[in-house]
């Protein structure tokens, strides 16, 4: 439920058909505005589709519709005070650590991350994007030193005050993650070159249509590999789940949020769309994840190879 596949890919054969697609753009600016007008129309276009394909897709479209919100988490409050934000962060990295997502998320990582190393004699170097307090890049750098993978994370953040504390948490703990401060929509500053893949772990619903597509279209600007994505799979199933975990917790600011979270997840075909608009002729994969994530991996070293 709320993936609507069906009505998703008749829905897009219908825009490209009268409109063209991937639409062509020039600078981040009209990639920003191309995407957030595309995943409209295809959200629109989706719901004609689906009232004419019967009672379950109506059922369906008008589920997504229903759960679908604007609504903004406390995390994404600037006004949030620090204390607050810590406690959410925590809360969040304790059921992670539960959950064993860390675990899943570097699970689909490391055949990136070999293939990488094999082709080049060296770690494979991967860039976390939105970082935030750092807890994900210690923790995938602890599992991937534990296990002697050939991996190199750094994290980044547009915050410099959630890097300089990510970095003296790396030295506490004696864990060799770097942190660098970097704005995932313009990273003019990053060395191009310098990193393998980057990716962004249950944060993508954080941002507009057309910032996922500025972060993938980034990522190929700076030389890497491959971009990856990992979040939370739009469904009702993970909407409960978020909804029963969260409530174990006791805490409403995180119940709160861990509900819009689930409200606010992409359908796998929103992302496809994304990232064709923003690479195109690269290679493309979304997935589910058992029992609850899904996983898109664009490859610009594919598309190049393709095109050559």
């Amino acid at each position: 439920m709320l993936q609507l596949a069906g009505p998703s890919f008749v829905a897009q054969g219908l825009l490209a058909k009268e409109k063209g697609f991937p639409p062509s753009w020039k600078d981040m600016d009209e990639l920003e505005r191309l995407s957030d007008e595309w995943i409209e129309l295809l959200r629109e276009e989706r719901s004609r589709v689906a009232a004419l394909q019967g009672f379950f897709p109506r059922v369906d479209d008008a589920l997504d519709r229903a759960v679908r919100t604007d609504a903004s988490e406390y995390m994404d409050d600037p006004d949030l005070p620090a204390k607050k934000r810590v406690r959410q962060v925590r809360l969040l990295h304790l059921m992670n650590r539960m959950l064993q997502s860390y675990r899943l998320f570097l699970w689909h990582l490391v055949p990136l991350a070999r293939e990488i190393a094999a082709r080049e004699g060296r770690p494979a170097r991967f860039l976390e994007l939105a970082c935030g307090s750092g807890e994900l890049t210690l923790e995938l750098c602890r599992l991937a030193q534990k296990r002697g993978l050939p991996l190199a994370i750094t994290g980044s953040d547009y915050m410099r005050d959630n890097v300089e504390a990510a970095c003296r948490e790396a030295e506490k703990r004696n864990i060799p993650a770097r942190f660098i401060v970097a704005n995932a929509f313009a990273m003019d500053d990053v060395e191009r070159g310098a990193y393998d893949v980057v990716f962004i772990s249950q944060a993508a619903h954080h941002f507009t249509p057309g910032q996922v597509a500025k972060m993938i279209a980034q990522a190929r600007s700076l030389g890497a590999r491959a971009f990856v994505s990992i979040d939370g799979h739009r469904g009702l199933s993970t909407l409960f789940a978020l909804g029963v975990f969260s409530g174990l917790t006791l805490r409403p600011r995180y119940i709160h949020d861990a509900v819009v979270s689930g409200r606010k997840l992409y359908s796998e075909s929103e992302l496809a769309a994304l990232a064709e608009i923003a690479a195109p002729g690269a290679g493309i994969l979304v997935r589910r994840s058992l029992p609850s994530h899904t996983v898109l991996l664009v490859r610009f070293d594919l598309g190049r190879e393709q095109r050559d």
